[in-house]
């Protein structure tokens, strides 16, 4: 008798302790990996791990009872936390770059919706649903679209039931139900699918697998799904979200998903790329001078590129690129010259590219038919009709999108006889940068497409990077005596310059690139517009440092500014006096 009651206690023990700890004995059957994110000034959850990878905001789903664990990984944009709050679970905040949080519990035994958010950043999009068993999902609809780019539009496809092959098909769900789209790119270029409404920010793709987005259908009404890559919903790429009835309720919904802020955010630098490559294009690089030829065929290739080069010291960013180098390389013809001009967009490039040439008599300046994809290569054919110097850039949507990021050149077109021969030529083109970060920062820095939109730089560039053209390797130089030309464009995209040497005078300025008037004499500073060039033409008489300027001189402590190094002997009938520093010249 004594042994069975000892028996039944130890049972009951061990029944209360079973009680006590049962959920920390259940083995871990999901794991969930997040990570943060900035998007169009709206902070985000992203997922990096298994079915939520590249997904944002993503549903984790789970069955119930199951025990699982979340990590948040922070990547460096705020301080964050993740709450589950109809669990009344928190987790620690993360403030670092690097830093990592997570939680493990069990999930309801019923099926259940419930919310997951950060703390700080919950009403600018930084939340989610957990879906234990069926949720309260009404249903589930999927939609596939392929992301393509033809006949010069850029447009989503349907695959598969009602709306297959159709374009910009409209996408039908009732309130409540989970949406999965299925986005793929099977062109290699650069997509993605945003419905603001409901906070819908994908990842970008570029490949035929693809990614999947899902998100809730909050509201009843009718919302515009879009790629947000700059210029791609200018060329067609949108479509109809239609909810329910597809007409709005009265009063605004308060489930919160349709919150919007105009809070901004200053993005942080990543890391400098340690692989980053020297993009500006060196000022002596020019093909030698025509001369007196007759017209003849001439056979030109290039090849669009998309790599990170350096922009400053310690700083670094993701151009786009003719043939590697900013400005791209200097074309020179004859009038009269029939060109051959084969564009390859390389395989790895995110971007389809393109080039309209000013100096071409033709639709699009040749961009109507050089569209091209990555991994393709087009071809045109078109005749020098006019003597010049010609600006050609990327004519891609956004067009001023490509040209910023550093996709610009000139094109020389010598006129009968060809030019008067001078000692030096040298190739310079003006751009700006519109990166999130500000002038100066360090690390790699990233574009803003609202700060180009509103023409407010933080960069201005002589051949692509900050002070390039006054390094010891890109730097002009030339001797007393000598007789100098530049070639000189604006790529812009969006500033007339007011070019001007510091301490020359301009002996002959080809307005406007016009090789055929009579040049002006005697010009202290020329102006040249977003898409303009000149050429310009001087006798070194002095030895010194000449600085290169935009005169709109505020540009100069935005990384404006380029050095023409003279030697020889000096010549104190013209100048004569103690050179001392900080004159700033």
């Amino acid at each position: 008798m004594n042994y069975l009651k000892r028996f039944m206690a130890t049972m009951l023990v061990l029944l209360l302790l079973s009680a006590c700890f049962p959920k920390s004995e259940l083995p871990i059957k999901k794991e969930f990996v997040l990570t943060t994110d900035l998007r169009d000034g709206q902070f985000v959850f992203v997922g990096v791990n298994g079915d939520i990878n590249g997904v944002v905001n993503p549903s984790l789903k789970v069955e119930p009872g199951e025990r699982i664990s979340v990590m948040l990984v922070n990547s460096g944009w705020g301080t964050h936390n993740i709450v589950f709050p109809d669990l009344k679970i928190e987790s620690s905040t993360i403030k670092k770059q690097g830093e990592t949080t997570s939680l493990t519990f069990t999930v309801p035994n019923d099926d259940a919706s419930l919310e997951y958010y950060d703390t700080n950043f919950k009403r600018l999009g930084m939340r989610g649903i957990l879906i234990v068993g069926k949720g309260a999902i009404a249903s589930t609809v999927e939609y596939t679209l392929n992301a393509k780019f033809e006949n010069g539009k850029m447009i989503y496809i349907g695959e598969g039931g009602d709306i297959n092959g159709q374009v910009n098909p409209d996408l039908k769900a009732n309130p409540g139900d989970l949406v999965k789209i299925h986005l793929k790119s099977s062109d290699g270029v650069l997509h993605n699918f945003y419905v603001d409404e409901f906070n819908v920010k994908s990842a970008d793709v570029s490949t035929p697998e693809g990614i999947t987005i899902e998100f809730i259908a909050g509201e009843e009404g009718t919302f515009i799904y879009y790629c947000a890559v700059p210029g791609h919903r200018q060329l067609g790429m949108e479509g109809k979200l239609i909810v329910g009835s597809g007409v709005a309720a009265s009063q605004p919904s308060t489930d919160g998903y349709t919150q919007t802020t105009t809070q901004v955010f200053t993005e942080s630098a990543g890391p400098a790329d340690p692989n980053a490559v020297d993009i500006v294009h060196n000022p002596t690089d020019i093909p030698a001078p025509i001369g007196d030829r007759e017209p003849q065929k001439v056979v030109i290739e290039l090849e669009t590129v998309e790599l990170t080069g350096i922009l400053a010291d310690g700083t670094t960013y993701k151009y786009w690129t003719f043939n590697r180098t900013v400005p791209g390389p200097f074309l020179r013809v004859r009038v009269g010259d029939t060109v051959e001009l084969h564009l390859k967009n390389l395989p790895d490039s995110m971007m389809a590219h393109s080039i309209d040439l000013h100096a071409v008599t033709g639709p699009g300046g040749g961009a109507v038919a050089t569209q091209t994809t990555p991994g393709g290569e087009t071809m045109i054919t078109f005749k020098a009709l006019n003597p010049g110097v010609f600006v050609y850039h990327c004519a891609t949507p956004m067009v001023a999108h490509h040209m910023t990021n550093g996709m610009y050149g000139l094109i020389l077109v010598e006129p009968e006889g060809g030019l008067p021969p001078v000692d030096r030529e040298f190739y310079v083109m003006q751009g700006e940068l519109y990166t999130s970060q500000a002038f100066g920062t360090a690390g790699a820095l990233t574009e803003n497409i609202d700060k180009l939109l509103d023409e407010n730089p933080e960069y201005f560039v002589f051949n692509g990077a900050s002070m390039a053209l006054t390094s010891e390797a890109h730097m002009l130089r030339a001797n007393v005596g000598e007789t100098v030309r530049i070639f000189f464009g604006v790529g812009g995209p969006n500033f007339t310059s007011s070019f001007h040497v510091i301490g020359e005078i301009f002996d002959r300025v080809y307005d406007q690139a016009s090789l055929t008037s009579a040049p002006l004499t005697d010009v202290q500073t020329t102006l040249v517009p977003p898409g303009g060039a000149t050429m310009v033409e001087f006798t070194l008489e002095v030895p010194g440092n000449y600085i290169l300027v935009d005169h709109a001189l505020s540009r100069l402590e935005h990384g404006l500014a380029g050095f023409l190094s003279v030697e020889g002997d000096a010549n104190h009938e013209i100048f004569d006096g103690e050179i001392t520093p900080g004159s700033g010249h």
